[in-house]
């Protein structure tokens, strides 16, 4: 069972030495690709120090710009969070994030979503996400360090892959649905958001309303075919508006 369908997205890393920490931990779970979102300071030699074992992987890392890119062809995208926010996702425990993780990844790219060190993904970042995923601990302090999520949930995906270890790994059941790319899913909204102006429906600065119909379309999770069709329906609506 090969991993290298799943991506760890570290966002606006402040710290060098925890992308380091984080490259060690998905290394020893069988995870390879790592994407960087805006890092404040990368490459640095505390991440290679960090690294340990794992250096061959730094010279594979992505930097990018934007968590848009990050996780354009990704048809599967889920947040490592401690806390709601008020654009909330559906909750996955860590072993179900990582099974739903490894069945999609059978058939196309997944992500997995950390926050920077200080404040945690923000609702613009959660935005892009189908689900979040929370690392169970105590009430009193359960705030984790980065790196420490991304061995957690690293070994949880190893787990959920290769059942009773590497030599008796089992097959998973690979994805029945051909789920739309994150880039998908965001052209759906752009186009949506462009025919409620149009007919005059959203009044202007009508944030709430498209973040519900945002959470609405996440919580239904529509295949490319439903995603294509939602589109027809709006591509349609331009048509004959265009004919009053």
């Amino acid at each position: 069972m090969s991993l290298q369908n799943i991506r760890v997205v570290l966002v606006r890393t402040f710290h060098p030495g925890n992308i380091g920490s984080a490259l060690r931990s998905m290394k020893t779970m069988g995870l390879e690709d790592l994407c960087l979102v805006s890092p404040r300071d990368f490459p640095n030699d505390q991440a290679n120090k960090m690294a340990a074992g794992a250096e061959d992987l730094l010279g594979r890392v992505k930097v990018v710009e934007s968590l848009t890119e990050a996780i354009a062809s990704c048809t599967l995208v889920i947040a490592s969070t401690v806390r709601r926010r008020s654009y909330d996702l559906p909750e996955l425990s860590p072993a179900a994030a990582a099974r739903k993780l490894v069945v999609a990844a059978a058939s196309s790219p997944v992500a997995l979503l950390f926050g920077p060190e200080r404040m945690g993904l923000h609702n613009q970042d959660l935005q892009h996400a189908t689900h979040r995923v929370t690392i169970p601990a105590t009430p009193a302090y359960n705030s984790l360090n980065m790196a420490a999520a991304v061995q957690i949930l690293s070994y949880e995906i190893f787990k959920a892959a290769f059942k009773g270890g590497l030599n008796e790994s089992q097959p998973v059941v690979t994805a029945t649905r051909e789920l739309p790319s994150a880039e998908d899913i965001e052209r759906l909204h752009i186009h949506l958001e462009k025919v409620l102006h149009d007919i005059d429906f959203l009044r202007p600065h009508q944030g709430e309303t498209l973040q519900r119909l945002r959470t609405l379309i996440t919580r239904a999770e529509p295949d490319l075919l439903e995603t294509n069709i939602i589109r027809g329906i709006l591509t349609a609506m331009e048509k004959a508006r265009g004919k009053d």
